[in-house]
């Protein structure tokens, strides 16, 4: 999907004047609302981006990592995103991922103190749609907001609620068995396993809510492809292949469990398995296979990440010893351009 030229970096015109006005009364506020590139003003942007981030912060998170993050992509010209000026004060910033197939994912949506209203944020939104297309995603916990108030903005405009959550296995845990009988023995992954490794995302991600989190694509097999690449090329860590275990059957490989290395330790960044050999035990073995190898090398923190919903992989971890250590982070996903929620099939 082309992106609005205007909101591409420095290219274009300076900014973009909104001129839907509502009341009369009103005319003279909206006349001074206008959409500036964050390119163009990096600090502004910064430190409301700085301020977003930390109002939506949930008590145990830390929220250093994520404008670090930000700092280094407005550094670099990554981000994509607008400021919006009421005159020549800035008092709200959005920042979104290159446009999916389907849309944008917001990264950041807020409103300062003062401005925010409902209706200001329905206006805002509106304003992000007009210049980077349909939103797909956005961040839950708009600043300035009651939950009942966000609730209504983001349900009138056609968006439902869904929550992922972090899983860590205490070091106190035992090892897990090895599995006997069922699945082959699993194995360490190569780099041969790219295109096999893309037929089981492929198959695993069919008609499940989590593909869209992170579509590139909208070719299944292409977007598959481009998924196992963005582990195994490292763009979520270091990609560890001696903690990542598959299992092959026949021709093709029916389970795999993903290592990567984060900032904070081993995320097992995907676990799949082929939906036509669930309930054999798959799931359960390459994983224990991952949580082995990586305690076999020391590593007392594993983590993952779950959406709520997906009921059949949180039993699955739940059974290994993983336990919730963070509450839920919660967003929102477009009804329109999704077809089906969590957890459905």
């Amino acid at each position: 999907m082309a992106r609005p030229a205007a909101f591409c970096g420095e290219r274009g015109p300076r900014a973009r004047r909104v001129s839907a006005v509502k009341t009369p009364a009103l005319a003279w506020i909206r006349s001074m609302v206008s959409l500036e590139p964050v390119s163009r003003a990096p600090e502004a942007s910064l430190e409301l981006a700085r301020r977003a981030i930390r109002s939506r912060t949930p008590p145990g998170h830390a929220a250093l990592e994520p404008v670090t993050a930000l700092e280094d992509d407005l550094a670099n010209g990554r981000v994509l995103g607008v400021l919006r000026l009421e005159g020549d004060r800035p008092v709200g910033i959005a920042v979104w991922e290159v446009p999916s197939a389907l849309g944008i994912t917001l990264e950041i949506v807020f409103l300062d103190e003062g401005v925010s209203s409902p209706s200001a944020y329905r206006e805002f939104l509106g304003e992000i749609a007009g210049v980077a297309g349909p939103i797909v995603f956005a961040p839950g916990g708009l600043a300035g907001l009651t939950g009942a108030q966000e609730s209504s903005v983001m349900r009138g405009l056609g968006f439902a609620p869904f929550a992922r959550f972090e899983m860590r296995l205490p070091g106190a845990v035992p090892l897990p068995d090895v599995p006997r009988g069922g699945p082959p023995p699993s194995r360490t992954a190569r780099p041969t396993d790219l295109a096999a490794l893309t037929e089981l995302h492929a198959r695993a991600y069919d008609d499940r809510f989590d593909r869209y989190l992170f579509l590139a694509d909208p070719d299944p097999q292409r977007d598959a492809e481009l998924a196992v690449r963005g582990i195994l090329e490292g763009r979520w860590g270091e990609f560890l292949p001696w903690a990542s275990a598959v299992i092959e059957e026949g021709d093709r490989l029916i389970a795999a469990s993903l290592v990567v290395r984060a900032s904070y330790g081993p995320l097992i960044a995907d676990v799949m398995v082929d939906p036509a050999t669930q309930g054999r035990g798959a799931g359960r073995a390459v994983l224990s296979a991952s949580v082995r190898a990586l305690r076999e090398r020391g590593e007392s923190v594993i983590v993952l990440n779950v959406t709520e919903g997906n009921e059949r992989a949180i039993r699955l971890y739940e059974g290994l010893g993983f336990v919730r250590t963070l509450e839920s982070s919660y967003a929102w996903y477009s009804t329109e351009r999704i077809p089906f929620g969590p957890g459905a099939r």
